[in-house]
């Protein structure tokens, strides 16, 4: 006995979609926002940085805890306190001019550049990884200076002599970069891979 089969297919058209292959097709096909898989792309935040924003401050980890050493080393001129800073005074005429200062590794370092040439084209080399302050004032206190930094904060901080930082270079690590300004003078800041960096 032959036997015919009559196979029938049933779709409600309205619930169903299907493409050239016969696969179905969720989300709505004429929705703008819709990807390739059906789903909606994300819109930006409207709190979100412009994509050349410079980096945040705020993300900035916080600087290790210098551990010092027994003895404070000559290069600290002005002594080194209890909290590991290492300061360097190069106040007077051109006392640190042409120089190059290494500040210790174990200590955070502050150097006052304070007086006419005072750190004139020196060239100051932060610790890797703590603090870093430069205080210029006077003519030319930090004029065509160098200052590199280390991966902590740094920072380089022009007095209210219109010439103070006139010429001078700050080549910032990965920490926390800054430059304040209380005259006209402005230094060069290079805010290179900081975490947040803030220039004159």
């Amino acid at each position: 006995m032959v036997r015919l089969a009559f196979p029938v297919v049933l779709c409600v058209l309205a619930a169903c979609a299907f493409d050239d292959g016969g696969v179905k097709v969720g989300g709505d096909a004429g929705s703008a926002d819709a990807g390739v898989d059906g789903r909606v792309a994300d819109a930006p935040s409207p709190d979100a940085p412009p994509p050349d924003a410079p980096p945040d401050a705020g993300a900035c980890p916080a600087d290790p805890v210098p551990p010092g050493l027994p003895v404070c080393p000559l290069v600290c001129t002005g002594g080194c306190d209890e909290s590991g800073v290492c300061l360097i005074d190069c106040s007077g005429n051109a006392r640190c001019n042409d120089r190059t200062i290494t500040c210790p590794e174990q200590y955070a370092c502050r150097v006052l550049c304070t007086g006419t040439d005072a750190c004139d084209t020196a060239r100051i080399e932060c610790p890797d990884a703590h603090a870093c302050t430069v205080v210029c004032n006077g003519l030319d206190g930090c004029g065509d200076l160098e200052l590199r930094c280390g991966d902590a904060s740094c920072r380089i901080e022009c007095g209210n002599d219109p010439a103070s930082c006139t010429g001078a270079d700050v080549r910032c690590g990965r920490g926390s970069c800054s430059a304040s300004c209380n005259g006209t003078s402005t230094p060069t800041v290079d805010c290179g891979s900081s975490c947040g960096c803030d220039a004159c």
